[in-house]
């Protein structure tokens, strides 16, 4: 089955629905960050584990669609071993817990995969693929370029993001303060902060 398109409109609908399926009044509150765990977990009903996924940190999640058997860099005997995995569980890199400044690339890959989920589930249930690792014959990035937009609509709403920033221009005097304060209030790292208001051309 070939991957659908979604226009980053389409996208941002995704995000707003899956917020308000959270709480009907969240996008109503005070800017902060989206408690992504909990709409993983209580939301969406899927369930996260964490592996060192390789020996090397490459990859920082993976989206188990299936029940069935997948690899994991095992630390005890320094090699990859296999596990049995079920469907709907989103695994991460356990590394992303080991240091402190990497929490917005933790938060940024449980959204991902999230997104991998709720855009691809019809794509790769049943196919033993992850969708990290599917090429599209049209662009080799589609899935990936999806799941990233969409990991941003959730921990970035665009109505959040907004009302944040006009907030902060008493404060804020250049685009590095406005990415640094808004990147604190999402828990989100500054790259993706930086990208999310590009999106807007708040920056």
């Amino acid at each position: 089955m070939p991957v659908l398109f979604f226009r980053p409109q389409a996208l941002e609908s995704i995000a707003r629905k899956l917020l308000i399926e959270y709480d009907a009044t969240y996008l109503n509150r005070s800017p902060g960050p989206v408690p992504i765990e909990t709409i993983i977990e209580k939301v969406c009903k899927l369930s996260i584990e964490y592996k060192h996924l390789t020996n090397n940190g490459r990859e920082l999640g993976r989206m188990i669609y299936d029940d069935g058997i997948t690899t994991y860099f095992d630390e005890d005997i320094n090699d990859y071993a296999l596990m049995s995995v079920c469907g709907g569980t989103i695994l991460i890199d356990a590394s992303l817990l080991e240091q402190e400044n990497l929490y917005g690339r933790f938060r940024f890959t449980l959204a991902h995969e999230l997104s991998h989920y709720l855009l691809h589930q019809c794509v790769f249930s049943g196919t033993g693929t992850a969708a990290a690792l599917y090429k599209n014959e049209i662009s080799e990035d589609d899935t990936e370029w999806q799941a990233n937009y969409l990991a941003q609509a959730i921990l970035m709403p665009g109505g959040q993001i907004k009302r944040c920033f006009y907030s902060l221009r008493p404060v804020c005097k250049s685009r590095r303060e406005y990415i640094f304060e808004m990147s604190k209030t999402f828990e989100v790292s500054k790259q993706a902060m930086e990208i999310r208001l590009k999106n807007f051309a708040l920056i």
